[in-house]
């Protein structure tokens, strides 16, 4: 087999992992909507999976983790939290058993929204104080469903709860601050707010991943560490993995894999032609 043959066969693996993971998680959302209680086992299995072809295979799964369908958002955020939590434990030195905590957690953060109103849930515009209070329930009921559960570790359930708490206590549910937020809390909270900032939704075009670095970066030492943010950055990459990028001839590119010895050289893939409108296999 040739290099790029096996690559191929690579990605091809990654996506089934990365689809399996999906339908899993559209299984899980459906049955606790409906009041059942979830098996965790085939997540554990394709969470297993996946953090294994992180190894192999990181730049195909984030690649992945950058197409998503508008519509799906609640489902594509959760996904890719928890594929970047993993990714991110990864570059910390996490063992696997940790990255799949993470990965698990990240999946399943998000799931109390399954409570909250599609009206203040896809709201476009800038939400009410009182549905607000309404959104901010989201986070006590991941917790109440999660914690139900068999087989949720506290991993799971730290992520859940205190994913939008921040470092100088004015986050909520808990006001938790400073030394009151765990490391595992340190990371959703900088990885569920970059997914959501370079997300496209419905009514609006994400940021490029630059532009969410610097909210990032203005953010540290209020609501974000700033060791872990600057580690984040550092693993992502200037150019992260999926980034659409526009090159100096006018094409359109996306990078597909990071360059270490020169991060603002990464290796893209073109895709389109400004130019001549066209576009290239």
């Amino acid at each position: 087999e040739t290099r790029s043959s096996t690559k191929e066969s690579d990605q091809r693996a990654a996506k089934r992992l990365f689809d399996e993971a999906k339908t899993l998680q559209s299984k899980y959302f459906k049955q606790l909507q409906h009041g059942e209680s979830i098996n965790l086992q085939p997540m554990e299995r394709a969470a297993e999976g996946l953090i294994n072809s992180l190894e192999s295979q990181s730049n195909a799964l984030l690649c992945l983790a950058k197409i998503r369908a508008k519509d799906k958002y609640l489902m594509e955020h959760s996904l890719n939290v928890g594929m970047l939590l993993a990714y991110f434990g990864r570059f910390l030195g996490m063992n696997k058993h940790q990255q799949k905590q993470l990965l698990m957690g990240g999946m399943l953060h998000d799931i109390g929204k399954i409570n909250t109103p599609d009206e203040v849930l896809h709201k476009p515009g800038k939400l009410t104080d009182e549905e607000f209070v309404i959104m901010r329930q989201h986070v006590v009921h991941s917790y109440q469903i999660l914690k139900a559960q068999e087989g949720v570790s506290t991993t799971m359930l730290d992520i859940a709860r205190n994913h939008h708490e921040r470092l100088d206590g004015k986050g909520y549910p808990n006001q938790l601050k400073g030394e009151q937020l765990s490391e595992t809390t340190r990371m959703a909270n900088i990885v569920d707010c970059y997914d959501a900032l370079t997300a496209d939704r419905v009514y609006k075009s994400g940021m490029p991943p630059t532009a969410a670095f610097r909210i990032l970066l203005a953010g540290v030492d209020s609501q974000f560490d700033k060791v872990l943010v600057e580690k984040f950055i550092r693993c992502m990459g200037v150019y992260p993995v999926g980034t659409a990028v526009k090159l100096k001839s006018g094409r359109l590119a996306v990078v597909v894999q990071r360059n270490s010895e020169k991060p603002l050289n990464p290796v893209v893939k073109v895709i389109f032609n400004t130019l001549t409108n066209t576009h290239t296999e």
